[in-house]
């Protein structure tokens, strides 16, 4: 990164394309250092899609950079105009880009999670309906979102981990309009940390724990809907494998032995989707089924199929939850 003394320099000049790439770089190393942070959370995408983790910051800090509009400034001048209190000093520079940057990190993060796990999604638009009613608000800090309270402020760094808050007692989770309360109130009086819920964290943890509670929003009010994750994802395999047969096995393009394959690879894949997401690589899951089946192989005659049939699957699944609103 350059030193800081540059920072205001490059934000101040971004027409002119060498400082313009020096702001790129020192965004993607602000991003790199975020998403080492959250490991656990990307290492699916970035096996998946073959990706480093510096082309995975650069899809990242991509919108910042670029235009909505021919007319128009890219989104990190737009941004650093209308930055209040306005951006002075080299520390004020070096702030803002944190924050921003910290901010597209975690939006690109959540945008992959809700495409990888439609469960994921719903809970967390269900969470984000609580905290907008319940007087409660998101701050983000070292490239995390958190809850808070509204009229409260993170003003420490030393938040609870992942597998802590993993460990948190089940009971504190059981009543949704007491939920944000309870969390706070046990870490405030039991804990050492911030008194300061990680949002992703807590969605991982209400799936688990109790997904019907708080797959439901309803604009006035929050109705209560007993339904199974199981026979969400069941029904969505069922559709995908009807499509299997119909668009592939019966006009020949699969023979029966390839089909049954896949059906047994889909029927895996469903099984990860109600436990978080799908594991990395699709011909990992086929290839168990398939003898001495290489990766070329699989590309050229099975990926667009697994891939296609898959889509299907979250699709049936995303479209299921929203008819239960």
């Amino acid at each position: 990164m350059k030193k800081n003394s540059e920072i205001l320099v490059f934000l101040t000049n971004l027409d002119s394309d060498l400082f313009l790439n020096n702001v790129i770089k020192i965004c993607q190393s602000i991003a790199l250092s975020y998403l080492h942070c959250n490991y656990r959370k990307i290492y699916k995408f970035l096996q998946n899609e073959e990706l480093s983790f510096e082309e995975f910051a650069l899809d990242a800090i991509a919108p910042l950079f670029v235009r909505e509009k021919e007319d128009q400034n890219i989104s990190i001048r737009t941004s650093f105009n209308n930055w209040q209190p306005a951006i002075k000093t080299e520390e004020d520079a070096l702030y803002f880009l944190n924050k921003i940057v910290a901010s597209r990190v975690e939006q690109h993060i959540y945008s992959l999670l809700k495409e990888e796990d439609p469960f994921f999604s719903k809970i967390l638009d269900s969470v984000n309906y609580l905290i907008k009613t319940q007087g409660y608000k998101k701050s983000q800090s070292l490239g995390k979102t958190y809850i808070i309270k509204s009229d409260d402020e993170i003003r420490d760094t030393l938040f609870i981990s992942q597998q802590e808050f993993e460990n948190l007692p089940t009971h504190l989770f059981a009543n949704k309009k007491k939920l944000f309360s309870n969390l706070i109130n046990y870490l405030q009086t039991e804990t050492k940390f911030v008194s300061a819920i990680p949002l992703n964290d807590l969605v991982y943890k209400l799936k688990h724990i109790n997904f019907s509670e708080y797959v439901l929003i309803k604009s006035s009010e929050m109705t209560r809907k007993q339904f199974e994750m199981d026979e969400i994802v069941d029904f969505a395999l069922k559709s995908a494998l009807k499509k299997l047969d119909n668009s592939y096995t019966a006009n020949g393009k699969l023979n029966n032995s390839e089909s049954k394959s896949i059906r047994s690879a889909l029927t895996d894949i469903s099984v990860d989707l109600k436990n978080g997401g799908i594991n990395p690589g699709l011909y990992d899951y086929l290839a168990p089924y398939i003898k001495d089946l290489s990766k070329e192989a699989y590309k050229d005659n099975y990926h667009n199929i697994l891939e296609y049939l898959v889509r299907v699957t979250k699709s049936v699944i995303a479209d299921n939850l929203q008819e239960k609103n």
